[in-house]
Parts: C-alpha cells; structure tokens; sequence
C-alpha cells in the first residue's frame, strides 16, 4: 500500500508542477501585455502587478512544489514574449 502512495502523490506532485507551468505561462502573457498595450490605463498595469505580488506571496507559504513550475513558466513566457520581434525582412 505504501508504494501506491508513493506513486500517487509523485503523479500528483508533476501534476501539480506542470500545471503551474502553463498557469505561470499564461500570467505572464497577461501582464506583459498588459504592460505592451498602450491602450490600458495604468491602474489595470498596477493591480496586475499588485495581483502577481500578492499570488507569489500566498503561492510562498502554500505551494510548495508547484512554485517552481510557476517561476519556470512565467521566466519563459518573460523571455518568449518579453523579447523585441526581429523585422521582417520583405524580399
């Protein structure tokens, strides 16, 4: 029995850490372009930022393994859509 236990609770663990992945991806979309978008005012820009600080400090003291995830997830979609687009290049 014990080793169902092991293996349930390391499915759910990666369950836990891929699934903040995509949660962190999709956060970090949202507050970049939110950032990006001239056209919103700058509170919603703050309560975005506000709303981040305050989910990493609850995620902090409740989340254990799935913190990692969040922050692997939200540095990739900072350097995925945080970068400058290259030109394109018209032939």
């Amino acid at each position: 029995m014990e080793i169902y236990k092991t293996v349930i609770f390391t499915l759910v663990g990666l369950a836990k850490f891929f699934g903040l992945i995509v949660f962190g991806l999709s956060l970090g979309w949202l507050l970049l372009d939110a950032y990006k978008n001239n056209k919103q005012p700058w509170q919603t820009q703050v309560m975005f930022l506000a709303g981040l600080f305050a989910l990493l400090t609850a995620m902090a003291l409740h989340v254990q393994v799935g913190l990692a995830g969040f922050a692997v997830g939200f540095g990739l979609a900072v350097f995925m859509w945080g970068l400058p687009k290259k030109p394109k290049k018209e032939d």
